[in-house]
């Protein structure tokens, strides 16, 4: 019951501490040869959808730096402010992304440091979404837990839920869902420890 109060409160602890925790991100790009991966499967000037984007730095800024149009999506009021008021020429919407629905397909789908703080069941709902976003060649990079279970991190002093499934699980959804899987690490550490999966629709 614990986990499930947690799971539940993501939202609103991240709307609490936006300001902390933008603070502690910072624009360190421990991030660029994954995203530089990302990137390499995409036309020039493609369109990325950038769910749980945060403040746009500094993830969603190298997107833009590098001549894409950027969509972000996160639910924190402040974190969204901040991302319009850096990046005005392109969209940030306030919004829970489990619940977006794009007006037009996508070429990117990036869901970082976000993906892995929905439930297990939620997280695989979304691959159908992914999907539904997706034409072909559409590049889908996500970080996730190393194995399958819940563990709880820390945001302001308060506990923050993350989930994960296990490697396989997520390969079957990815397949069922008709992306090819390109690169899997479990605990990068060339990239801070993250797990991270980039995949590419092909239906």
């Amino acid at each position: 019951m614990v986990q499930e109060y947690l799971a539940q409160h993501i939202i609103a602890l991240y709307q609490k501490h936006a300001r902390e925790w933008i603070e502690r991100r910072g624009k360190v790009l421990s991030e660029k040869v994954w995203l530089d991966r990302f990137l390499s499967l995409l036309p020039n000037s493609a369109h990325i959808l950038d769910l749980g984007c945060g403040s746009a730095q500094p993830i969603a800024a190298y997107f833009i730096a590098q001549g894409y149009q950027v969509t972000g999506v996160d639910a924190s009021e402040y974190m969204i402010e901040t991302a319009r008021q850096s990046f005005p020429e392109h969209v940030w919407l306030q919004q829970d992304f489990r619940e977006y629905l794009p007006e037009q397909k996508i070429q990117g789908i990036v869901a970082w440091d976000s993906f892995f703080h929905l439930t297990q069941d939620d997280q695989r709902n979304m691959f159908k979404r992914f999907a539904e976003y997706a034409q072909s060649g559409t590049a889908l990079m996500f970080s996730s837990g190393p194995a399958q279970g819940e563990a709880i991190g820390e945001l302001g002093g308060e506990p923050l839920y993350h989930a994960s499934l296990s490697a396989e699980e997520y390969q079957t959804l990815l397949q069922d869902n008709g992306f090819k899987l390109i690169k899997m690490i479990a605990e990068d550490m060339e990239c801070t420890g993250h797990t991270i999966w980039l995949a590419q629709y092909l239906e």
